[in-house]
């Protein structure tokens, strides 16, 4: 009897994490300052193309700036043949600093480096914080590419890998205006 007990345990068991393992859905959590390493990571291993979608990108007088080096990875991808789209939140006078509006200086250094980047519209407000890797790998959630929003700020996203919702994700990229 226990054996029978034993048996339909684990063929329960097996099924039920079979399903899970057909889906092929892989996630991985991304709390607070660990965002800069996956997505350092994601760039960095990124072989065809990257979709960015991000309501701040600000870079910073000091190097060691996690946005920094980030936009640093864009333009290293883009050297190694990765195409890469940028859709950035158009500055906006209440995100003025003594350095200018916020996403500006990114805009001009990627613009720089032949990589396609665009603002939204004006008077749209793009909050989305996406960033598609290869047409499979989406990390999504509340980091913005900003000093606290990197390294101090309390923030979450998840990495996803699901090819179906990564082209969702692109077609909506291109809806952007």
């Amino acid at each position: 009897m226990r054996r029978w007990i034993a048996l339909v345990l684990l063929l329960i068991i097996g099924t039920t994490f079979s399903g899970c393992a057909t889906t092929g859905l892989q996630s991985e959590l991304i709390l607070n300052e660990d965002y800069f390493q996956v997505a350092h990571r994601e760039i960095q291993n990124a072989k065809e193309s990257i979709y960015l979608i991000a309501y701040l990108f600000i870079l910073y007088d000091y190097q060691e700036a996690y946005s920094n080096r980030l936009l640093e990875d864009l333009i290293e991808a883009h050297e190694r043949g990765v195409d890469i789209h940028v859709v950035l939140e158009y500055p906006k006078p209440e995100y003025m600093n003594e350095e200018g509006p916020a996403n500006q200086k990114v805009y001009e250094k990627l613009k720089a480096a032949g990589i396609d980047v665009r603002f939204d519209k004006p008077e749209r407000t793009t909050h989305s914080k996406v960033l598609i890797i290869d047409e499979e790998t989406i990390i999504a959630g509340s980091h913005n590419y900003s000093f606290n929003g990197l390294k101090y700020n309390n923030e979450t996203s998840i990495l996803i890998r699901d090819r179906d919702k990564a082209k969702k994700l692109i077609e909506y990229f291109r809806q952007i205006e």
